[in-house]
């Protein structure tokens, strides 16, 4: 895989359009892809480009007297599966103090799994559609990235955040990458904010489906799943993107699944950090250094 020259980018002159209180505003604030509309939320700094065709939906808990986005989520009613989901790591939610093993002891029984209030029931996937052949519920937003609080966690259970994995898939590369991210967004010395967005492919062509015994339909099981991934600490900005064939053996390092942020958009069909001004978005989404990111 052709490795790309990183430069980092010190911001001058260059403006955020975006919702986020952490970037300042700087003096050019073009931006032709931004999104657009009345939702807040929608203008987020890690929020892609909204599909026509989807829910977007912000779920929230209240830290400290203020609303604190757990998580946003871009969900398609037709596939039954999101096309992406979009969060944060920072000052407000990095921190560890609830565990999913706390499940056990209480009304769940280890088992929190749940509907997502906001979504009607028949837009996402049921337990027994995803369990079978292999296929596991498998997080996209993971139980550990949101351990800020119990209800934040909960929120991380809802069958709109699930995704049918292959368990040997959602254990291994996958999971790596899960644990590094969690590092590097729980350092603060690493970043002030790291910008997340994670899903799997769901464009014609890009996934499959499958009936269990029970003539039950598992309509939309993605080829590949991919993470985005902006980092902010002080005035510089960085990207990179991975992208993983959803299969249960990956063979090689992280490394090897890594592609610019540009070329995973060209794979998914999703317009990455779009509220980015244009200058700083067009820099950071063609070019990335596994040099800058420690431990791949």
């Amino acid at each position: 895989m052709k490795k790309h020259l990183y430069i980092i980018i010190t911001l001058l002159l260059v403006a955020c359009n975006s919702n986020d209180d952490n970037l300042p505003p700087y003096i050019d604030s073009s931006n032709i892809n931004a999104n657009i509309g009345g939702d807040k939320n929608s203008k987020r700094t890690e929020v892609p480009s909204i599909n026509d065709d989807d829910i977007f939906i912000a779920h929230s808990t209240t830290v400290n007297g203020k609303e604190n986005i757990t998580y946003t989520i871009s969900h398609n009613p037709e596939r039954k599966h999101c096309r992406w989901v979009a969060f944060t790591f920072d000052a407000s939610n990095r921190a560890i103090k609830w565990k999913r093993d706390n499940w056990e002891n209480t009304e769940w029984g280890g088992d929190p799994f749940q509907p997502d209030p906001q979504m009607p029931d028949n837009f996402v996937f049921t337990k027994n559609e995803i369990n079978h052949n292999g296929y596991v519920r498998g997080h996209l937003v993971a139980s550990y990235d949101r351990v800020y609080s119990k209800e934040a966690n909960e929120q991380t259970f809802y069958y709109s955040n699930i995704s049918p994995m292959l368990s040997r898939f959602n254990t291994g590369k996958w999971s790596d990458l899960e644990q590094l991210v969690q590092g590097w967004g729980r350092n603060k010395e690493f970043c002030d904010t790291l910008y997340i967005v994670k899903g799997g492919t769901i464009r014609e062509g890009e996934y499959k489906s499958t009936t269990n015994d029970n003539n039950l339909t598992c309509k939309t099981i993605p080829n590949h799943y991919f993470m985005a991934l902006l980092c902010r600490y002080k005035d510089t900005f960085k990207a990179i993107g991975f992208i993983f064939e959803h299969k249960n053996t990956l063979s090689g390092t992280l490394t090897d699944y890594i592609v610019t942020i540009d070329d995973l958009e060209e794979k998914t069909g999703i317009d990455f950090f779009c509220n980015l001004p244009d200058k700083l978005e067009n820099t950071v989404e063609r070019q990335y250094s596994i040099t800058q990111w420690r431990g791949l």
